[in-house]
């Protein structure tokens, strides 16, 4: 069974995410950051943190240190995520941030995404990130635009506008369901896990 680290020191937060991964994953609660460096001298496996950003004084300290252990994923958590915030820390190199209380089956998907080699990041910050870096630019027809379907086309440039399932839900008229079937389709047959890799396609 896969080891997970668990660093919180928050008793709901370490519990939800027990009870959530407590079925796929070998966890580890350390509450202490220090005691998270003693594990990782002493273990050199793939690991996965999942990282309550609340529980250090100085997060891009944290980070710095975390960058000396290669076979290290972090997944970043805060109660309260801040898109500027966590714009910032993207560059220490972390594979996902989200909710501290995300739902259990998402951040099953969100550890499967990144064991896949994938990054996973709260849908305002994907937002964020593609209406910053793609949104402006002429967009180039991808190739695979070629074996969308009319309405799959008009979803996936939608998304490179970085609009969010409702709102493009409400521009299309159709419901959530449908949108998200639509978009499992068009990453699928574009080769992309998520939003921002389907945006910058469009470059």
């Amino acid at each position: 069974m896969k080891k997970i680290i668990l660093f919180t020191k928050m008793s709901s937060i370490q519990k939800h995410w027990q009870n959530a991964l407590e079925k796929k994953y070998l966890t580890i609660h350390i509450d202490d950051f220090d005691e998270i460096l003693k594990y990782l001298n002493k273990n050199e496996d793939p690991i996965i943190i999942i990282f309550d950003e609340m529980g250090v004084s100085d997060i891009y300290s944290s980070l710095q240190k975390l960058k000396d252990y290669s076979s290290v994923s972090i997944l970043l958590f805060n109660a309260l995520p801040e898109v500027h915030h966590a714009y910032s820390l993207l560059k220490e190199g972390i594979k996902g941030y989200e909710n501290s209380y995300i739902h259990k089956d998402n951040l099953l998907k969100m550890i499967s995404s990144v064991e896949a080699g994938h990054s996973w990041f709260f849908s305002a910050l994907t937002h964020f990130i593609i209406n910053r870096h793609v949104k402006n630019i002429d967009k180039n027809e991808p190739d695979f635009m070629q074996i969308l379907t009319e309405k799959e086309k008009d979803i996936a440039l939608m998304i490179a506008d970085g609009l969010s399932n409702k709102e493009i839900s409400q521009k299309e008229k159709i419901v959530l369901s449908t949108v998200k079937g639509h978009i499992r389709h068009i990453f699928e047959k574009a080769g992309v896990t998520d939003r921002i890799s389907l945006a910058l396609k469009f470059r």
